[in-house]
């Protein structure tokens, strides 16, 4: 082990796929005295020895890891943690051997019933104060357990009393002093009190008590933001989801095509069709507390209209997917919020508004929650299609190819490097990108760090729903959702911890690229047939596994002919490789993830602009790279790297301005020595300014003013980043 080190700091070879695995292989026993709960027998048989061959059977590999940690104090607490009884069993079931197939058989398997360890935290407070309130102090060591402290009445006392009916019959959830930490764990504060409302009119008198109190209100659903655009200390958090939306199912939505409206779910959680604005183009009215798995339920088995663009994950609202603007994929799309074509709000007065004028919804669309408590949003939905989905395991020397095969790192040289094929398979591969960054509908590509090989994500749309295939599949969605659960219960335990940084991040890549397609051997080439939002939500385990992540979002210049110019997201892509490689400390332990897409209209964009098109591209790591105060540096050097683009690109400096991805992690990041306030600050400077001016001429077409509408929506960040105070 001590040589292995050793060498590994004077030769970076020792970073190859194979000779990783092959290290830890030999020499994992010898951690056996220190944490001999792991079954170091299934890591070696089931795991390290089968991906050395080639041998890829996700079951196979997955199964090996359960096996392995499966005797370990941490395994057992996230598996008692699990409530669902049928998921226990079903993860045992696997464990012991059968396939997902005969697991979910009869069963099926429906990711909303099972949020993720973050989200099912945080709600289970909220939701054992409610039984609390409820049943009585039979439940107090319950919640004395989940709190970790003995006084858990001050939760439930002094409470504001907000009415959610006109009947004054229906009293909004309250809690006061409840603990708050978003999903990434980047972010905690003590609210004074949290609030759950379901109708409309509850936020507005929420509103109207929160100006008597002189308290400002932020909201959130399951938290999956990185940056401090939350609730603060001592103010309101306005919760849009409980525990109990959190984990069932909509009853009939999503079950039965058509309207979903008052009649059958809260008032915040409709999904209601309006009228068609042209061809193949029909509005729909969402509330914001609908989540991503509600709405593509719904899409699907409606059959007939989708989103056109959105984020991958599913444990989200669709409030919380539109406030930070920059989700979005494919070259021809522009951001969610581009879609948008109302926002109705609670404004600082109480009163309920509606923005549909364009120019203002330029502003309105993209808020960050500064108008006020937005509580439906109308989207342009496009005529349902079904993406051929062709998902490829690619050399990641010929996925994105660099601009210099000199720049490959060693560990990554394939055997054609220095061959004289080399310089037709670099610009075939070079020829085959730029096809898929510009003409694919969706496109994105993966890299786990230190993998041969990349994961490339890129398809076309087709109208017709021909030969259309269930994907995923129930047994693969438990798949994909087990193995995001089996990761974070990995990077918890203590023996995955005492683990050098490089073995940290090969064991993750194993497991990570287990589960994606193709599955059983990475040379296939398999084709999936299904509807857009199945495909666009098609890992839908993602939430599972806690991560750290940086995004930024880098404008694609012009070519002398007046095409997007790729070479770009060449440069950033290697870039990140090649500082990858130069830290034996292994700072990014995930993946580093790009996908493209186009600019964008809303104001506050960080795609705006960008008329050629935008590189969003992210490195994300695991919270144990934080704890040994390596993320933050190796971010720095990333960003460095991606903000100096402007002097290889004469002419189009002003053209270049790198922006972040408002949700992510920049807050802590240095770019050119600039923290990441000032750089937002002067970077997005003409951004801010105009957005300050619609949020003006809002405020004046709609009676009321700015300066209560800051004192009342905004925090600590946005005081800072847009006001200036």
């Amino acid at each position: 082990m001590a040589d292995w080190l050793s060498n590994l700091s004077e030769d970076t070879k020792h970073l190859e796929r194979n000779h990783l695995l092959q290290a830890i292989l030999d020499h994992i026993e010898s951690f056996a005295d220190k944490f001999n709960l792991i079954d170091y027998d299934s890591l070696r048989q089931d795991v390290l020895k089968p991906v050395l061959a080639d041998a890829f059977d996700p079951e196979i590999q997955i199964r090996g890891f359960l096996k392995a940690i499966r005797h370990t104090d941490g395994f057992k607490k996230a598996f008692e943690e699990v409530e669902s009884s049928q998921l226990r069993d079903q993860i045992e079931s696997f464990v012991d051997g059968q396939s997902s197939e005969e697991v979910v058989a009869g069963r099926g398997f429906e990711v909303k019933s099972h949020p993720s360890p973050g989200a099912k935290h945080h709600f289970s407070l909220l939701d054992a104060l409610k039984k609390l309130t409820v049943s009585g102090l039979g439940l107090k060591e319950r919640v004395q357990r989940l709190f970790k402290e003995d006084d858990i009445e001050k939760h439930r006392k002094h409470v504001p009393i907000i009415f959610e009916d006109a009947a004054e019959k229906k009293i909004m959830e309250a809690y006061s002093d409840v603990p708050f930490e978003n999903w990434g764990q980047s972010v905690q504060n003590k609210p004074k009190f949290t609030m759950v409302p379901s109708t409309v009119l509850g936020i507005q008198n929420l509103v109207k008590y929160a100006a008597e109190q002189d308290l400002r209100v932020r909201c959130a659903g399951f938290r999956h933001s990185w940056s401090s655009i939350f609730s603060q200390d001592n103010h309101i958090f306005v919760s849009f989801v409980n525990l109990e939306e959190v984990t069932t199912l909509p009853d009939p939505m999503s079950l039965i095509p058509g309207e979903y409206t008052t009649e059958h779910v809260p008032e915040l959680k409709t999904i209601e069709l309006k009228g068609e604005v042209s061809e193949g183009k029909r509005l729909c009215r969402i509330g914001s507390a609908v989540t991503n798995e509600d709405f593509r339920r719904w899409s699907v088995a409606n059959k007939a209209w989708a989103i056109p663009v959105d984020v991958i994950l599913v444990e989200v609202t669709i409030g919380g997917v539109n406030g930070p603007i920059c989700h979005g994929a494919g070259w021809r799309h522009k951001t969610i919020s581009d879609y948008v074509r109302s926002i109705e709000y609670v404004d600082c007065n109480g009163k309920l508004q509606e923005v549909n004028d364009p120019e203002h919804l330029k502003t309105a669309a993209g808020c960050f929650g500064l108008l006020g408590v937005v509580t439906h949003i109308t989207f342009e939905l496009d005529a349902m299609t079904y993406a051929v989905m062709e998902p490829r395991k690619v050399d990641v020397c010929l996925a994105i190819p660099p601009l210099d095969k000199e720049e490959i790192p060693p560990a990554l040289r394939s055997s054609w490097h220095d061959s004289q094929e080399a310089p037709k398979l670099l610009a075939d591969a070079k020829t085959d990108f730029f096809r898929r960054a510009k003409d694919d509908y969706y496109s994105e590509w993966f890299w786990f760090t230190y993998q041969q090989r990349a994961w490339v994500n890129t398809w076309k749309n087709d109208p017709s729903a021909d030969n259309l295939n269930v994907y995923p599949s129930p047994a693969q969605v438990f798949l994909a959702w087990l193995e995001g659960w089996l990761g974070n219960v990995l990077i918890s335990l203590s023996f995955f911890q005492a683990l050098p940084g490089p073995w940290q991040a090969q064991l993750l890549a194993t497991a990570g690229m287990a589960a994606l397609p193709p599955t059983l051997g990475e040379d296939k080439t398999p084709t999936f047939k299904s509807a857009l939002p199945d495909a666009l939500h098609f890992r839908r385990g993602v939430q599972n596994m806690r991560v750290r992540d940086m995004e930024l979002q880098v404008p694609i210049p012009a070519t002398t002919t007046g095409e997007p110019d790729f070479s770009i997201v060449q440069r950033a892509w290697w870039d990140v490789i090649k500082l990858v490689y130069a830290d034996v400390n292994c700072p990014m332990r995930l993946t580093l993830e790009l996908r493209i897409m186009g600019d964008s209209k809303i104001l506050m964009a960080p795609q705006r602009g960008n008329r050629f098109g935008t590189a969003s591209i992210e490195i994300l790591t695991i919270p144990d790279a934080v704890a040994d105060n390596e993320w933050y540096g190796f971010c720095n050097k990333v960003a460095d790297k991606w903000t100096s683009y402007a002097q290889y690109y004469p002419g189009q400096e002003e053209l270049l301005k790198v922006r972040t991805h408002w949700a992510k992690e920049w807050e802590a990041i240095e770019f050119g020595g600039v923290k990441g306030r000032q750089y937002v600050k002067t970077v997005c400077r003409d951004q801010i300014d105009a957005f300050k001016e619609g949020l003006e001429g809002i405020a004046n077409a709609q009676g009321w003013d700015l300066v209560t509408g800051r004192k009342r929506f905004s925090n600590e960040l946005l005081d800072d980043i847009v006001f200036g105070v």
